[in-house]
């Protein structure tokens, strides 16, 4: 059904974009004096035309459908997988912040990976510096530096390292499954804050969506009860994805739409300031014994470089992957990671079965999260959709009575008419 509303969705978008119809031109050509052939063969070319591209946006749409199902799909196996590392990694080594940072360094790659694309698909090609340049407005407003740029990207670079710490601090007390269906709540963090913050439109079925959203949580923190160890990592994560929506948000704040090159440059430049700034908090916690580092031989390398490419290519699929597929089917991927991480914990961590309740808690939070991926014009173009369909029925209804008007030497009245009365008539 989700599929079905974007491809209706998209394509209004693009009619109301392409030519209006050449009907009153090729009327108007007709009753010309000596220009008349000329205008009825250019109403014929136009009208080609637009069958032509009619034709060609359901195609276009679908195939950017396909391969936004395909995506969603992938980001869900990256994030199950790169959860699962995270797991294991967090057992033999109980460093959560040093194994955000390590693999937070590894978004260093993001602007480069954008650059061989660009590399691979502009017409006109420009120099690294020249595209950094272009892609890094919103950080550098005079002279490009180092200092500059870990200025603009520091606050962001805080926001990330907290999410992902708070978020390895869930894993060690909740199942994977649990986490990844609180951390899809941020959608609805996102929706309030943008409210507030930047005077978003207000949506009656976003705060529906916002209050299944609160639901699923508490119905997850009373899966084992309020007194269990649970209700702290379902807090935690809970705070992850609040500090995730506060991420996303002042990052429109900032940039306004964002696309897939400044994304690239924010999350390189994250990645340059956990390595430079954040590596100072890495020592101090293991000075003061917060967090345990074992001999370097002893670190799960294997793990943690499989966690840090796993979270690389679905920050890769998340910021880069709008440029062949809507970004709406991108994000149904962390929506699938719930089944897919429940599915890991069952049949690779010999999780116990999931209870009745976690199960209704993730479907509330499933549901709320649909509903947010809902464009803001959704209603108006259900709207436009309903009245296509009804008026498309009566059309040809309407053309059998216009002619046996005008047969009857009767003036055709062109309001359409239903069937019935039509054959009255």
């Amino acid at each position: 059904m989700l599929l079905l509303f974007c491809l209706c969705h998209i394509e209004h978008a693009e009619r109301q974009r392409g030519p209006q119809p050449a009907a009153e031109d090729g009327q108007d050509g007709w009753q010309g004096g000596g220009k008349g052939g000329d205008q009825a063969e250019e109403c014929v070319e136009k009208r080609e035309d637009s069958k032509s591209r009619c034709a060609r946006c359901p195609l276009r749409a679908m195939c950017r459908a396909v391969w936004g199902l395909v995506l969603g799909c992938c980001v869900a196996l990256a994030w199950a997988v790169g959860t699962h590392s995270a797991k294991q990694s967090l057992e033999q080594l109980h460093a959560p912040f040093f194994t955000i940072w390590f693999c937070s360094t590894w978004n260093l790659l993001l602007f480069p990976l954008y650059y061989l694309g660009h590399l691979l698909g502009a017409k006109q090609r420009q120099w690294p510096t020249a595209c950094f340049r272009q892609c890094s407005g919103f950080l550098v407003e005079e002279d490009m530096t180092v200092r500059v740029l870990l200025k603009g990207a520091a606050p962001f670079s805080v926001l990330w390292s907290l999410s992902g710490y708070l978020y390895l601090l869930a894993l060690c007390r909740i199942s994977a499954g649990d986490a990844s269906a609180i951390l899809c709540c941020s959608q609805g963090f996102i929706f309030l804050l943008s409210w507030i913050g930047l005077n978003d439109r207000f949506m009656g079925v976003r705060i529906v969506a916002v209050i299944l959203s609160i639901t699923g949580i508490v119905m997850m923190a009373y899966a084992d009860g309020f007194h269990s160890d649970s209700i702290t990592g379902v807090a935690l994560a809970v705070g992850s994805a609040s500090t995730t929506a506060l991420y996303k948000v002042l990052f429109r704040k900032r940039v306004g739409e964002v696309q897939p090159g400044t994304a690239s440059v924010l999350l390189s430049c994250v990645g340059l300031c956990c390595c430079v700034l954040h590596s100072w908090v890495c020592v101090i916690l293991y000075l003061t014994h917060v967090e345990y580092w074992p001999p370097i031989q002893y670190i799960p390398w294997d793990a943690l470089c499989v966690m840090a490419s796993l979270l690389l290519a679905f920050n890769v699929l998340v910021n880069l992957g709008s440029v062949l597929a809507y970004p709406s089917l991108i994000s149904l991927g962390m929506l699938l990671s719930i089944p897919a991480n429940s599915a890991v914990d069952f049949y690779v961590a010999a999780a116990p079965q999931l209870s009745q309740v976690r199960v209704a808690a993730a479907a509330i939070i499933g549901v709320g999260y649909l509903l947010l991926l809902l464009p803001g014009d959704w209603d108006d173009s259900v709207v436009h959709w309903i009245e296509g369909l009804w008026q498309g029925g009566w059309k040809e209804d309407s053309v059998v009575g216009e002619d046996g008007g005008a047969d009857g030497g009767e003036i055709a009245k062109p309001k359409p008419k239903p069937a019935g009365i039509a054959a009255l008539t």
